[in-house]
């Protein structure tokens, strides 16, 4: 989880799927796998791995280090990674409900347990590294079971409603009108803890205070600094754009996108501009702080929306496309890439291990974090040569199907 600014102030295989017309078959053909959305997936998977490498696996904030490095990499992927894994996540989930449908079946409530088995392995994953993200988009998940039978106009409309962040506008509301009787978020206090045992304690401390005390910090910073919000909103326009067709062939055109790609840039400058007349609204407070998350995330989903479009534009260059594909085997394997990156890393960094965070720096933690994910697409590319899925995407698919019939 990366916290850039606030203390200096998934994903499963994607199969290709014609979904705007459902064949009235009880069994469909099978599909193929969307190239590019598996691709994306890769990229944001290697753009979140940098910041976690640039950011100490969180423990940069025990003793910040600004510069050029930090600033560089927290704008291109810090809190953008986790929003294109939101966007997948969404589309997977439409496209496997769709798929099984397709063949007569209901999947939902099997997905509810897919989702409970992911909750579990990013629970156990957050006991090492307590920044994790899948407990996030397991429960999320939830929301997507439960509006899958929704029209698109109502999916849309709730993406819509998340993304320009319309519970915080409420919170805002509820700071001005009601207030608080603290100044500042409560997430720092309980992550300055954090700091603490992650970079003096012994694996033993980290693990028990994990259990409970080390996810606190988490989930109120996703709540204050309104990411929960925007992640939600991702994961139905995920959903949308699966109904909608929006990354199967043929992908829309180049010159649309680069369409998108000017109006995100123009509204995040936008949205820039603005943040100089927060002070002249809010008086100092959570009030105030809230208003500048607000617009830091919505700035966020422009550079996302960018973005997304210029990877799909680039995606349909005859000179770029052979080297995008080759990060679609990294996206096959996420969930396995994701886990295995904790497990190498926390103790590169933690205290508890070699203390990385003390004197690695900046420079070296950027240059180990690309040679490791130029060494991770080249494991992806060999893995898949042998297998059809990683080793935790085939535990996940295989615990999903404990039990059925068929």
């Amino acid at each position: 989880m990366s916290h850039s600014g606030h203390f200096s102030a998934v994903t499963q295989p994607i199969r290709n799927d014609r979904v705007r017309e459902r064949p009235s078959a009880a069994f469909a053909p099978a599909r193929e796998r969307i190239v590019v959305a598996d691709a994306l997936r890769g990229f944001a998977l290697m753009g979140l791995f940098i910041v976690h490498m640039v950011e100490y696996f969180e423990l940069y904030w025990y003793q910040p280090e600004p510069g050029w490095i930090h600033n560089t990499v927290f704008f291109l992927f810090g809190g953008k990674a986790y929003g294109v894994f939101a966007l997948l996540f969404g589309l997977s989930f439409y496209i496997i409900l769709d798929n099984h449908a397709r063949r007569g079946r209901d999947f939902r409530l099997r997905f509810c347990w897919r989702l409970m088995l992911l909750w579990f392995l990013g629970y156990v994953h957050s006991l090492l590294y307590a920044g994790d993200i899948l407990q996030l988009l397991a429960i999320c998940g939830f929301l997507l079971v439960i509006c899958q039978r929704l029209g698109n106009n109502a999916l849309l409309s709730i993406a819509l409603f998340f993304l320009i962040q319309g519970p915080q506008i409420l919170v805002i509301a509820w700071y001005t009108v009601v207030g608080v009787d603290y100044q500042a978020p409560l997430f720092i206090p309980h992550m300055v803890r954090n700091f603490d045992v992650f970079a003096t304690g012994n694996i033993s401390d980290l693990l028990r205070y994990n259990l409970l005390a080390g996810q606190v910090g988490k989930w109120l910073f996703f709540f204050e600094t309104g990411r929960l919000w925007q992640l939600i909103g991702l994961m139905f326009l995920g959903a949308y754009t699966g109904r909608i067709g929006l990354f199967e062939t043929p992908l829309p055109r180049v010159a649309t996108l680069f369409k998108g790609v000017i109006v995100a840039g123009a509204a995040y400058f936008f949205i820039s501009w603005c943040t100089a007349f927060i002070s002249g609204l809010f008086t100092e407070g959570m009030a105030r702080w809230a208003a500048e998350q607000l617009l830091s995330y919505c700035a966020n989903l422009c550079v996302i929306v960018g973005g997304v479009s210029l990877f799909l534009a680039a995606y349909q260059s005859t000179l770029l496309r052979p080297t995008i594909e080759k990060l679609a085997p990294a996206g096959r394997l996420t969930l396995s890439f994701y886990l295995l990156q904790s497990v190498v890393f926390v103790p590169v960094f933690y205290g508890f291990g070699l203390g990385g965070f003390a004197f690695l720096g900046q420079a070296w933690s950027l240059v180990l974090a690309i040679v490791c994910c130029l060494l991770q697409i080249i494991l992806a590319a060999v893995w898949l040569k042998h297998f059809r899925y990683g080793p935790m995407e085939w535990v996940w698919r295989r615990l999903t199907f404990l039990g059925a019939k068929n």
